[in-house]
């Protein structure tokens, strides 16, 4: 329940979710346990019923099932942890917030896992074009830069140049190198 209301809040009215957010006192763990984690198991779990229910669409292997899955859960869980670091080292002394570029990484990822989860469970080519639609989690992620992490106004969109930039080069790189280990231990 504790995905599906942060999810919900953020899509009605995010400022106001995002000072909730601010005021919270949960440690990256919690956040990671009662928020990303489920995610996670639902992002599995679609890919699985996805390939499961069309494998006669498609041609599958389960070696293959596996790979995905643990492609996804490998660069999804340890990117947010990388990309919240370097974030936080790539910023002023004076702005660093470990705990609060955590949480807002985290919960505004949420709408892309939910996203994920809907196009690896329907595996339509004509469905992964909803994966734009994550892009509105950049834009909840700059709603709540102001709230979360108490940066000026005038430097919000520096930050989430700073931000997208970093995020997506950790996930690329994350990708391609748990991609290859994966494609080594399950051919």
């Amino acid at each position: 329940m504790n995905v599906f209301y942060h999810i919900r809040e953020l899509l009605v009215h995010p400022h106001e979710h995002w000072i909730t957010v601010a005021t919270e006192k949960k440690s990256r763990n919690r956040i990671f346990r009662e928020f990303v984690v489920p995610l996670l198991c639902m992002v599995a779990i679609c890919t699985l019923l996805g390939a499961v229910l069309f494998a006669s669409r498609f041609d599958l292997s389960v070696a293959f099932v596996l790979r995905k899955i643990s492609l996804l859960l490998c660069t999804l869980s340890t990117g947010l942890y990388l990309s919240s670091y370097l974030i936080n080292a790539l910023i002023p002394i004076t702005v660093r917030n470990l705990q609060g570029i955590f949480a807002l990484l985290a919960y505004s990822s949420g709408i892309t896992c939910l996203l994920i989860a809907v196009v690896e469970l329907f595996p339509f080519p004509y469905l992964k074009e909803m994966i734009v639609l994550a892009f509105y989690s950049v834009y909840l992620y700059w709603r709540g830069i102001t709230e979360v992490l108490n940066i000026a106004e005038s430097k919000r969109n520096g930050f989430l140049m700073l931000s997208f930039i970093t995020v997506a080069a950790v996930y690329l790189f994350l990708f391609f190198f748990f991609g290859k280990i994966l494609e080594a231990l399950l051919p």
